[in-house]
């Protein structure tokens, strides 16, 4: 029965490369009824059948024309889009690549009876050059970089009694729109995909299109099978490409990816194999979310990332209690679980479970037919192969599976970065001299940036009570700046009174200009969204000394503000007990005493120390 299916797939094959267009597209909706019962087997068989007979009709047809001229075409293709898979047709050609743009020379020699569709040659063996093509990422894809601008200097009519407005197909590849409105090119036949506009005429793009995928397939033959698909994008210095397993979830390439850093999103100590697949994963979820049209997966992924949904969702809600040991037990209990390494809040992530939900629902009758493989409805495989690509680099940012993972969001996994807790002298030094703010400041940024990763939620946390402080701060400074400006009208005030003033209304004025500029400048870099706001740390940050620097500037509105609150009271004191009237001193100096103690008691005890357990003690014993 198989060997009958068999030869029944490679004549229908056959036909489909060589008959009418009407013709293949019947037999194209047949082949791709018998790939959905499962053959695998024989439509493996049917590719290697049909790429010998095509070969060898080829070669006699070559012969028979030997004594013919062939005409020769170069096409130059410029800066064009994405990704390909599937052998070429019929192609008889030698391509050569220069160094500033892509240039294919093609030899055709043309058969009897032939027509000049691009799938009516065979290519003719030529040996592998590897400097023609370069390894290529989903991540790194110029889709929504180089797309073509519309020109508006002409409007066509609608003709009259017009009812197809269908496209002109495109001989051997399927038009696919994508969700979001991009349009690329697949080739059932091959396994191919790429953004590259294969309706234009003007740089032949079909025809280098189908060379380069032909080189490919027949280089990677042994590597290939029936889950494997390529992608091509033509750029201006070579042809870019990578390989999609969909069985194992990862891409691989025909050649060494020379600058991983790119697809590792600059995360270094990446050594471990499993580490590098979890990457990998990453992209081929991304490659998923760039073509969902044609992507089978597993059934059961869609109830995988509902699990990793309710565990991600359960590390903020179920809480956690630590016994602290000082000189006596304190228990402590958090509603959410203020160290958890998922990237998202509560509210993200409940709407990320109700998509879940709806994705279970929907797969679930698939799941119970059977089907090893299932292709979902594209706007529902863009929402998987999203949350999956989520997090799947967040468990790669994580590392996750390795010894060295990180727990905990605000722990750093690299031996260098273990220090940075302690401070610097230049932190300690400004600790003392702007009220311990720096300290306060320079805990919460550790523990939104660590190893160069930002933690959004916390993020959102940290910026929302800095504005917020800050905004206070104007109102408290403009109040002093109005109380220095009254003191200095009352009559009688001494010259050294009168000179620390100016330094309040300095410092008042300060702290006012300081926190507009910084609340300015957080809101115009995008801090409103997580790419923004990782674009503006990135800006901010280099080293450990810029966390530093950014918190204590992060602290000069709350400094000043204090400072000129310092001013005023010293030009206060100095009025008061310029009176010659002993009792008058005695009083005022014993309660000044007492309310300065009273008042830096809490700026001693909370601000001054940046470890603020070291100093009795205390330390986690236990977690419950």
């Amino acid at each position: 029965m198989v060997l009958y299916l068999r030869a029944i797939l490679n004549w229908l094959g056959f036909l489909f490369n060589t008959a009418a267009p009407h013709i293949r597209s019947i037999i194209r909706q047949c082949i791709f009824r018998i790939r959905k019962l499962g053959i695998r087997a024989v439509q493996s068989g049917l590719r290697t059948f049909l790429s010998r007979l095509l070969a060898y009709y080829h070669q006699r047809a070559s012969l028979k024309n030997s004594d013919a001229e062939p005409e020769t075409a170069v096409f130059t293709a410029a800066s064009t889009m994405h990704p390909v898979l599937t052998p070429v047709n019929g192609l008889s050609q030698t391509s050569s690549l220069q160094a500033n743009q892509l240039q294919v020379q093609v030899n055709q020699h043309p058969a009897q009876g032939s027509c000049s569709s691009i799938n009516s040659w065979s290519p003719s063996p030529m040996e592998w050059d590897p400097s023609k093509f370069k390894p290529l990422a989903p991540q790194l894809c110029q889709r929504y970089k180089g797309r073509v601008l519309v020109s508006d200097s002409k409007t066509t009519s609608i003709p009259a009694k017009k009812k197809d407005f269908s496209e002109k197909p495109v001989d051997g590849w399927e038009t696919v729109v994508h969700p979001e409105g991009a349009l690329y090119f697949y080739d059932a036949t091959r396994h191919v995909f790429t953004d590259a506009n294969l309706r234009s005429k003007k740089n032949k793009l079909l025809k280098v299109i189908n060379h380069l995928a032909h080189q490919l397939l027949l280089k990677a033959n042994d590597l290939i099978d029936d889950s494997t698909y390529l992608v091509l994008e033509l750029r201006e210095d070579a042809c870019y490409y990578y390989f999609v397993q969909h069985d194992k979830r990862l891409l691989f390439w025909l050649q060494d990816f020379e600058d991983p850093i790119r697809i590792y999103e600059h995360v270094k100590g990446v050594k471990s194999d499993t580490h590098i697949k979890i990457a990998l994963e990453a992209q081929y979820w991304a490659h998923c979310e760039l073509y969902p049209n044609n992507a089978p997966i597993q059934p059961q992924i869609a109830t995988e990332l509902k699990h990793v949904l309710l565990h991600a969702h359960s590390g903020w809600l179920f809480p956690v209690s630590f016994r602290v040991i000082m000189n006596w037990d304190v228990f402590v209990d958090f509603l959410t679980s203020d160290t958890s390494v998922v990237p998202y809040d509560l509210s993200t992530l409940q709407s990320m479970l109700d998509l879940s939900n709806h994705l279970v629902e929907y797969v679930k009758p698939l799941t119970q037919s059977g089907d090893e493989r299932v292709e979902l409805p594209a706007h529902l495989m863009c929402v998987l192969a999203r949350l999956m690509r989520l997090f799947a680099r967040s468990k790669f940012l994580n590392f996750y599976g390795q010894v060295g993972a990180r727990l905990n969001a605000n722990q750093s996994v690299y031996e260098v970065e273990q220090s940075r807790q302690k401070g610097t002298l230049r932190l300690r030094l400004a600790n003392a001299f702007l009220w311990g703010a720096p300290a306060a400041q320079y805990k919460f940024l550790q523990n939104t940036w660590i190893d160069n990763i930002l933690n959004y939620p916390k993020w959102s946390k940290l910026i929302s009570r800095l504005n917020s402080d800050w905004s206070n701060v104007t109102i408290f400074s403009t109040v002093m700046l109005a109380v220095n400006v009254g003191f200095l009208a009352v009559p009688g005030v001494i010259s050294a009174a009168a000179v620390v003033i100016y330094l309040s209304a300095m410092c008042s004025v300060s702290s006012l200009v300081a926190s507009m500029l910084l609340a300015v400048e957080c809101r115009g870099w995008g801090t409103d969204s997580a790419k923004g706001a990782a674009s503006f740390m990135a800006r901010m940050i280099h080293t450990q000394a810029d966390v530093e620097a950014l918190a204590i500037m992060y602290s000069l509105p709350y400094a000043y503000l204090i400072w000129a609150m310092f001013c005023f009271v010293t030009a206060l004191g100095i009025s008061v007990f310029h009176s010659t009237n002993p009792a008058t001193l005695v009083v005022v100096g014993l309660c000044w005493i007492a309310v300065t103690t009273l008042t830096l008691w809490p700026a001693w005890w909370g601000k001054f120390s940046i470890t603020p357990w070291s100093r009795r003690g205390g330390q986690v014993k236990e977690i419950v």
